[in-house]
């Protein structure tokens, strides 16, 4: 019988929503960089030579005419004010992108394990008897346990993350994994209990 991981529903959706404001807020500076700020820039050099022509008295009708607003626009933004938009929206871009990349990347992705070994969706495959050890040292704080595995003379690691994939079969798969090398293979932890185990804590006297 095989049990397959998915990728977790939450934890797909926080990657996707965490990259759509990270995006959504560089092209919020980055539109205030091309068009605010220009925009103000323009409105705020007239301002200026009204003031110092004693004009102001033309504003409100100059502004209207424009389709301004009447208020006071302030001091006119500089380029390097402009500059400092771009840059942020640069900064934060950068990590939006890669938080849609791994996104799209981790759509669909799975992890199962049958009677003879495990296998995932993004091409990694191995059997139980290359297993070399089970690293469990973050699985009790996280929920991460590392399959390390030898593998055509390379060592290669595939890891159990019940954060990234729905909980419960993941560690159905490392009970699964448990189950077929020796307790000296599990290093970093304990083995898990079996089932029949957690009801015999919970009820001795059953």
């Amino acid at each position: 019988m095989s049990v397959k991981a998915n990728i977790d529903a939450k934890f797909l959706s926080r990657l996707g929503l965490t990259g759509l404001a990270l995006i959504a807020f560089a092209l919020w500076f980055l539109y205030d960089g091309a068009v605010t700020y220009p925009r103000q820039r323009e409105r705020a050099l007239v301002y200026q030579q009204l003031k110092e022509e004693k004009r102001l008295s033309e504003w409100t009708e100059i502004a209207k005419q424009r389709g301004w607003p009447t208020e006071d626009p302030g001091e006119p933004k500089q380029e390097v004010d402009f500059w400092v938009q771009y840059v942020i929206a640069g900064i934060l871009a950068v990590p939006g992108l890669c938080f849609l990349f791994r996104y799209f990347r981790a759509r669909g992705r799975w992890i199962e394990a049958d009677q003879t070994g495990l296998r995932t969706s993004w091409g990694q495959q191995l059997d139980f008897g290359q297993i070399v050890s089970l690293d469990k040292k973050k699985w009790k704080s996280k929920g991460i346990a590392g399959v390390n595995y030898q593998q055509n003379g390379r060592k290669r690691r595939l890891v159990l993350d019940d954060w990234k994939f729905d909980a419960d079969p993941t560690k159905a798969i490392l009970l699964a994994v448990e189950a077929r090398i020796d307790v000296g293979q599990i290093v970093g932890g304990p083995p898990e209990p079996l089932p029949e185990d957690e009801h015999e804590e919970a009820d001795p006297a059953g």
